[in-house]
């Protein structure tokens, strides 16, 4: 049976998961505090640094940074299973047009070019006011690392990209699963996400990604030349799609959810003892390379059952703060690294400690994006529409 447009027999809508909505605004969350960390941290380029840079954050940086992003494309598949649930094919297409194509070429043209002036004011490439410099934008120059070349980026918002690209690229296999022949090929699924250990089955696509492609192509998020960090990215997208919104899927990682937890910590700390902090084994391609392929996506997978498991045990709930939460956390999400940068290249000056100026920094993102969205954005339609969020 082909995969079509066409409506499904019978358009429902289910009942909302809050549990993904706090997974979801939490992993934004997470997302602005890594961005704030990479303004100190040590070794790791970035689009400003301070004057003091720490080489102990980069342990948890590279804790967080293994699993933040494929969290939120997992959740994002997750999520693409019920909207395709109360929509057609071309429905579906047309929001995640409106929802993810058009606040990004907005934020290419008004929300990433400041964080490329700072960074060229940082490096001494530029001069200049800002005014002299948003000009270069519309030259359609793509920017290089490091400040040179030129102005046009997406910077932060490749993520948006990504996942617009993934949703109609997709299409047809979401819709196909969709179907009753579909449906009844991902029946026999049901047996790996129902077993406790079985349910780890779904790594095995996710290394032999990373053991092809990852020593290849490092991560440059151009879209073109970025085949290690697309595809695995799809990868999450995917299984999100397929197993990520099924009832069995939550129920065990509830039911087990301590054991995940466990597994999780355990994995964690062998990776970062055998591999993080010396620095080796993930480099070239041999034995310790394929066991550190092993390991993280075991390790990501148990981080994703954890945090599945505690979210459906303790945050299934709704409340005022969820609901306001759940529209803001796009908007944040598309304004939080300007606004880092933007501050962050003010506070490089001071000598101050490290520490304190992380939390300058957190709070003025945090406070600017929430500031942005209350009284510019929220209120009006026409505004809403170019930051994603759906009309009131």
């Amino acid at each position: 049976m082909e995969p079509t447009l066409a409506p499904p027999t019978s358009l429902q809508r289910t009942p909302r998961q809050y549990d993904l909505d706090w997974i979801r605004v939490l992993a934004f969350c997470i997302l602005i505090f890594y961005h704030t960390g990479m303004f100190f941290v040590a070794d790791w380029g970035w689009h400003v640094k301070n004057n003091y840079l720490s080489e102990a954050l980069q342990i948890p940086m590279r804790w967080f940074g293994q699993w933040r992003l494929p969290l939120l494309f997992f959740v994002s598949g997750v999520g693409t299973s019920f909207a395709l649930k109360s929509r057609t094919g071309g429905q579906f297409a047309w929001e995640r047009t409106k929802r993810l194509f058009f606040p990004l070429v907005f934020g290419m043209f008004v929300i990433v070019p400041p964080q490329i002036y700072y960074e060229v004011l940082y490096r001494g490439l530029f001069s200049g006011s800002y005014a002299d410099f948003y000009p270069s934008v519309f030259e359609f120059q793509p920017y290089q690392e490091g400040g040179k070349g030129g102005s046009f980026s997406w910077h932060h918002l490749w993520f948006v990209l990504y996942l617009w690209v993934f949703s109609l690229v997709s299409l047809p296999v979401l819709l196909y699963f969709r179907a009753p022949a579909g449906k009844r090929r991902l029946e026999s699924v049901n047996r790996w996400v129902n077993h406790p250990i079985g349910v780890y089955a779904f790594t095995v696509p996710l290394m032999l990604i990373f053991w092809a492609l990852s020593l290849r192509w490092e991560t440059t998020h151009n879209l073109i030349a970025d085949w290690y960090n697309l595809t695995v990215s799809l990868g999450f997208f995917l299984l999100g799609y397929l197993i990520g919104g099924r009832p069995a899927f939550a129920e065990l990682a509830e039911r087990r959810r301590q054991r995940y937890l466990l597994t999780a910590v355990g994995l964690s700390l062998l990776l970062n003892f055998v591999y993080w902090m010396p620095d080796s084994g993930t480099d070239e391609f041999g034995p310790s390379f394929v066991v550190y392929g092993f390991l993280k996506m075991l390790n990501i997978w148990s981080i994703f059952l954890a945090i599945f498991g505690y979210a459906r045990r303790y945050l299934n709930v709704k409340n005022a703060f969820i609901r306001y939460a759940t529209n803001a956390v796009y908007p944040f999400y598309i304004l939080h690294q300007t606004i880092t940068v933007s501050v962050g290249y003010y506070l490089i000056p001071y000598e101050w400690p490290w520490g304190i100026k992380f939390l300058i920094l957190a709070v003025a993102t945090f406070g600017g994006c929430f500031l942005m969205y209350h009284f510019l954005i929220r209120p009006f339609g026409w505004v809403r529409v170019l930051f994603g969020v759906k009309k009131k």
